[in-house]
């Protein structure tokens, strides 16, 4: 059960480029596997200076719907907001997140409650008879849970509509 929930909104977004890696297999409660891949990130831009920017966000992206895609064959893209233009090597990818309309819950969470949220923003939708386009959804953190006092994880779930 969800303990925190702020208000569900849609929010217009600018077009934003994201450093990151990519895991095609299960990650669903895996928290060594995101910490293993923000590290991964993390080390390549932290020397660039690309982590000192104000606007930097923290993201993971999910490319596949869980209800038609195997666990094991699904993909998501983990890692940092940088400028257009950034240069990219290795197994560092830059993807585009597009700009427009997206459905957005800000949640303050336990790590445990991550499925609970996204059922929340799809009962939302269905409730609302909102068009999720469904190409882009992602989680932005918004702090750091170890220094959160009840150790929770502050999340906005972001859906393109």
């Amino acid at each position: 059960m969800i303990t925190t929930t702020s208000e569900i909104r849609v929010e217009t977004f600018p077009k934003r480029f994201l450093a990151c890696v990519q895991n095609v297999g299960t990650y669903k409660g895996d928290t060594a596997l995101f910490q293993r891949l923000f590290t991964k990130v993390k080390d390549w831009a932290e020397p660039k200076g690309l982590l000192e920017n104000t606007t930097l966000e923290t993201i993971t992206i999910y490319h596949d719907d869980s209800g038609v895609v195997p666990e094991e064959e699904q993909t998501i893209s983990v890692g940092f907001t940088v400028p257009e233009g950034t240069q990219v090597e290795g197994d560092i990818k830059l993807l585009e997140i597009p700009k427009g309309n997206y459905l957005v819950g800000t949640f303050e969470i336990l790590s445990t409650e991550y499925g609970d949220a996204w059922n929340k923003m799809m009962d939302f939708v269905e409730k609302g008879n909102i068009k999720s386009l469904g190409d882009t959804m992602y989680e932005s953190y918004k702090n750091d849970p170890r220094t959160h006092p009840e150790g929770k994880h502050i999340v906005d779930i972001c859906m393109a509509v």
